[in-house]
This record gives C-alpha cells, sequence and structure tokens, in this order.
C-alpha cells in the first residue's frame, strides 16, 4: 500500500510512519516544516515540503504522485494560541483538510483517516463522552476541527474520523498545553520545577502514541467509517499525573503555580466502547507503562537492564 501522511514530521505523524514502514508499506510524507521536524522522519519515506493551507502548493508539491490511502494529521494544534490567531488556524485546520480531501481524489486515494480531537471537541464531559455525545467546543481549536470533519463527511470518499484523547509518547513538542507529560519529563530531566496551572484539578484522558497508532493501522483497512473516540476512558488530573510521574522519577525539583489558563476545560475524557464494539481498537498501554517508556526514550529515565 502507498499512503500519504499530512504532517509526518510531527509528534503523531511521524510515529503513523514509522508503523507504516514497518509493516512494509510506501509512504509519502506532506509537511511544510513549521512544527514538525527532519528529525522525525525515516529517511525511507518520501518527504514533500508543502502547505496544506495552500492549495496551489500542495498540488504542485504532489503532482503526478498516486496513493491508495491518505491519513491526515496535519494541523495547528494550540487551544489557546487558536483564541488569538482565528484566522491562521481556521485556514489550517478548515481550508486544509478541504484541500487534502481534494488532492486526495486527485491522487486515487479510496480510504481517508482524518485525525480529529477527543479533548477539544466535546467540551466538557463530566461523563466520558461517547460519539453520540453533542460536541461543544469552548475553542477555535475544536470548532474548526468540528467543521472539519464535517467536510470529510461530505467528501464522498470512504473516510474515517478518529477523536484522539490526550496522546503522549517519544519526540511529544514541549511547547503545547496538551504536551504536559512531554513538558513535565523535560522539567525532570534538566531538574527544572514543574508549573500546574489552577489548583491541578483538570483532567484529561492520556493516550500513549503507539497504542493511538495501531488504530489508524486498522481504520486504513477501510472496513469502518465515521466517528471514532481513541482514548482510555480514564480521566486522570494533573495532581495525579504528577503522582504518577513521582512514582517513576522520583519527586520532581520543585512544583510551582500558576493561574489557570483560558479555554482550558476542567475535564475531557472519551469512551472508546464503540472502537472496542466494532473491533477497531482498544487501549493496550497503562499510563504507568507508558510513563515509563517515554521517560526512558527521552533520557529521563535509565532503560532497564
Amino acid at each position: 500500500m502507498r499512503v500519504l501522511v499530512t504532517g509526518g514530521a510531527g509528534f503523531f505523524g511521524s510515529h503513523v510512519v514509522d508503523a507504516l514502514l514497518a509493516r512494509g508499506d510506501a509512504v509519502l510524507v506532506v509537511d511544510d516544516l513549521s512544527t514538525g521536524d527532519l528529525a522525525n522522519l525515516d529517511k525511507r519515506a518520501v518527504l514533500k515540503i508543502g502547505d496544506v493551507s495552500d492549495p496551489a502548493a500542495l498540488a504542485k508539491a504532489l503532482r503526478g504522485e498516486r496513493v491508495d490511502s491518505v491519513v491526515h494529521c496535519a494541523a495547528k494544534t494550540k487551544v489557546v494560541e487558536s483564541m488569538e490567531k482565528e484566522a491562521l488556524y481556521r485556514r489550517v485546520i478548515v481550508d486544509g483538510t478541504r484541500n487534502v480531501l481534494d488532492v486526495s481524489k486527485t491522487l486515487g486515494a479510496s480510504v481517508f483517516v482524518n485525525i480529529s480531537t477527543g479533548g477539544a471537541i466535546y467540551g466538557e464531559t463530566p461523563e466520558c463522552a461517547a460519539e453520540t455525545a453533542p460536541t461543544a467546543p469552548e475553542s477555535n481549536y475544536g470548532r474548526f476541527k468540528a467543521e472539519a470533519e464535517r467536510l470529510v463527511d461530505l467528501s464522498g470518499l470512504t473516510s474515517i474520523t478518529l477523536r484522539l484523547a490526550n496522546i503522549y509518547g517519544p519526540r511529544q513538542r514541549k511547547d503545547l498545553e496538551g504536551g504536559v507529560i512531554a513538558i513535565f519529563i523535560g522539567c525532570w530531566k534538566r531538574g527544572e520545577p514543574i508549573t500546574v496551572y489552577g489548583d491541578g484539578s483538570y483532567q484529561r484522558d492520556y493516550v500513549y502514541v503507539s497504542d493511538v497508532v495501531e488504530g489508524v493501522l486498522v481504520a486504513l483497512g477501510g472496513k469502518h467509517r465515521g466517528v471514532y473516540n481513541i482514548g482510555t476512558g480514564v480521566a486522570t488530573s494533573v495532581n495525579d499525573l504528577v503522582s504518577a510521574l513521582t512514582l517513576v522519577l522520583g519527586p520532581p525539583a520543585d512544583i510551582r503555580s500558576a493561574p489557570a489558563r483560558r479555554v482550558e476545560v476542567l475535564r475531557g475524557c472519551v469512551d472508546p466502547s464503540k472502537a472496542a464494539r466494532d473491533r477497531l481498537w482498544r487501549p493496550q498501554i497503562s499510563l504507568a507503562d507508558g510513563l515509563r517508556l517515554t521517560a526512558v526514550a527521552e533520557g529521563a529515565l535509565a532503560a532497564p537492564a
């Protein structure tokens, strides 16, 4: 299979690329490298430099190519920044998805896997949200992701949207609100204090990156359509996350408090029952194991002998 991965030099996209190459697929990547990193990308993948929000540049980058399937990971992902740069986020997420859908048809793709968000699209989730829950995004990021999902659904392509919980793992950038695990492990590694926003009671559903990638691989089979949550169904507070990391790495250098951030949902959690029931995906790696794997990969913890 020949697969196009948009945003394939980014944190999540590069893990998708690795898994595709490992199973013998040919991989074409389009990335503008504005946030992606060449160091993330396996040299066996073919890289085309292009901005998904620029239809002419995207078409030029991919001219003459053919693919069987597309995994659309490219996006802007900072919730707070989306409130300050609304036009940019609309252009990349909404217009970018429209452009990728258009070029996917030109390239002959038969399956389109859309990477969306569970954390930002449902809003507050006192109970872990199932796919039937109304979407109530409080941020431009979540709002535009919901709009992109509608474009995918109306595209006429065989498509599936995966609403991901908070992914973490090796290579994650340390400048994203959702990248708290990467940020914390980096602080532990450097012996620096960690910063907790608000009272630390914010809860998120943390899912390990290699688990999520397995869901993408199954989705590429084209047997599942519509919207699926990909998460653990377990909400973990920042305070509990600090405790879990302390068990792995020992106590942090210090814990500092900062004011709560704007448009931060108090509890974000998705119910993955539908994915399990339809034999698409189920989580395998516990938070404790995932934190340990990430800490080792990032050099914050010695690998087991």
